[in-house]
């Protein structure tokens, strides 16, 4: 596993943070933020699903170049010294299958499904080209992508084991599945090289790896590890 100093704060508000403010550009110009709901994909990149009468959607179709706000403030007495990661880079809507993404979100927002069933909403992808991290005061770094995304070629052998690995858990260690959701019943919804999405109830829960994995076959020793923890604590 590796652990790059401040970065692993950023993948983790990468991976952490389920409410963004999205900033776009007009048509003539201008910014122009939203409030919106994300996920991440596999290699890390965002997830929206946008509505096609959204403002911000026709901002992007005219620009896709956005900006994306990850605030780790939330319930911090100090807002302004608390974690937060700006990204900047483009955002395409994907067209054609999209059920790895679908599940990826629903995996940290079940709630959406009910938006799916609606014509105008859509799947958008935001592919960062760089990242501006303020982990509290005077604590300031930039990330390139190339640190804070999973290589392709690594979040592809993930994807390859990601099920097998999941059915295991699920018909061998559900009680370790319990433990990590803190909740009965709970199932792991996604699997990625920082760490695992799980459902418990209607409410979703995130378990972090203690760094990211440098090769799936470190999948099996890291799994073990967070339960382990979990278990202390």
């Amino acid at each position: 596993m590796t652990q790059i100093g401040p970065f692993e704060g950023a993948r983790a508000l990468l991976r952490g943070c389920r409410y963004a403010t999205l900033a776009t550009l007009a048509e003539d110009g201008g910014p122009f933020a939203t409030l919106v709901a994300v996920s991440a994909d596999a290699r890390g990149c965002p997830l929206l699903l946008l509505s096609d009468l959204a403002r911000h959607t026709a901002n992007l179709a005219h620009d896709p170049r956005a900006s994306l706000l990850l605030d780790g403030s939330e319930g911090a007495a100090a807002r302004l010294a608390a974690p937060r990661l700006t990204l900047t880079g483009q955002v395409a809507r994907l067209d054609g299958a999209v059920e790895e993404e679908r599940r990826r979100y629903l995996a940290r927002h079940p709630d959406a499904e009910r938006l799916l069933g609606l014509a105008d909403f859509r799947f958008y992808r935001m592919v960062p080209d760089a990242g501006h991290l303020v982990a509290g005061f005077g604590r300031i770094d930039a990330i390139d992508a190339q640190t804070l995304l999973v290589p392709v070629a690594l979040a592809r052998d993930l994807a390859a084991m990601e099920q097998g690995a999941i059915d295991h858990m699920h018909a061998d260690h559900a009680d370790a599945i319990d433990l990590l959701a803190d909740h009965d019943g709970a199932r792991i919804a996604a699997l990625d090289a920082d760490g695992l999405d799980l459902l418990a109830g209607p409410s979703p829960v995130r378990r972090n790896f203690a760094g990211r994995l440098d090769a799936a076959v470190q999948l099996r020793a890291a799994m073990v590890e967070v339960v382990r923890n979990a278990r202390k604590s």
